[in-house]
């Protein structure tokens, strides 16, 4: 690259070996991994920004496809993509380095993964869909950053080693039975179609504290569950843990979660355990209250 264009960071996206020996590549794969690194910088770019106070974080870099100057997404034994970042470019750098260690990280651990590394879930995912389109051509990903702040440039390699790790992060942690949950219904978009394929289809429960759970029911109960997404609902089943992934339930059951009328129930507890403490509700909150 010239010292011109090193004035803004230059990302260089290649993908080598398996069917990139062609010389080419199918086009819906090479836009996948285009995209799913979009996505990357985007996740860490608005946690950064939020984190340096903006108060409408986009995660947008301005990131463009460089051409002419002897550049070329062909090259002998490889497709190479070089992209320039145009915007907030501070924060795009952090952003970029934090995805190139992720990479880094699972081909380093080479099939093992390091039992105290903590890894961001939203990029394993995007991860994990690279890794599809990398299994299916044969491919390495390689990815470079240079800058002028950088003395060189920073690049990293995701090819068997890291995938293998890959492999190994998404086998459950552990799984419990019988397990009952309580939440909202929704239809889960943000899914690998890979995982548990041909098994039934998902949704997500969004519990009251906010925490997300994947549902996985079986193709039979298409007709009984449709009309439960967007209610409160309860799921009860197996509930299976992952490292890396958003827990999931497989469900054996669900059933309309019904409105509580609290202050009806409230009405109907009132004084039961009044021979218990032989008081009345006046005297307990007295004796509650000097005991403070």
């Amino acid at each position: 690259m010239s010292n011109e264009q090193l004035d803004d960071p230059v990302i260089t996206v290649r993908l080598t070996k398996g069917l990139a020996e062609r010389n080419r590549l199918p086009l819906a794969d090479v836009l996948s991994v285009l995209e799913e690194l979009r996505q990357m910088f985007a996740i860490v770019g608005r946690r950064v920004q939020r984190a340096r106070g903006m108060a409408s974080p986009t995660g947008d870099f301005g990131l463009e496809v460089i051409a002419g100057d002897g550049t070329s997404i062909f090259k002998k034994g490889s497709v190479e993509m070089p992209i320039v970042m145009t915007q907030n470019i501070a924060t795009g750098l952090v952003a970029a380095q934090e995805v190139l260690s992720t990479f880094g990280a699972l081909e380093t651990d080479a099939g093992v993964p390091e039992p105290n590394r903590n890894l961001d879930q939203s990029l394993m995912r995007r991860i994990s869909r690279i890794a599809r389109v990398q299994r299916r051509d044969r491919t390495e990903l390689e990815i470079r950053v240079e800058h002028r702040e950088f003395t060189a440039p920073i690049q990293v390699t995701f090819g068997h080693s890291g995938i293998e790790t890959l492999k190994a992060l998404q086998v459950p942690t552990f799984q419990v039975e019988g397990v009952s949950l309580f939440g909202k219904l929704v239809q889960l978009v943000d899914y690998d179609p890979e995982d548990d394929q041909n098994k039934g289809f998902w949704g997500e429960l969004i519990l009251g504290e906010g925490d997300k759970w994947r549902v996985q029911f079986k193709p039979q109960d298409a007709d009984s569950v449709t009309p439960l997404f967007r209610k409160q609902v309860q799921v009860i089943g197996k509930a299976v843990y992952y490292r890396v992934q958003t827990p999931k339930i497989v469900a054996e059951s669900i059933v309309l979660d019904p409105d509580r009328d609290y202050e009806t129930a409230f009405d109907e507890i009132f004084g039961s355990y009044k021979n218990v403490f032989n008081a009345d509700f006046d005297t307990l909150m007295k004796r509650n209250n000097e005991e403070e």
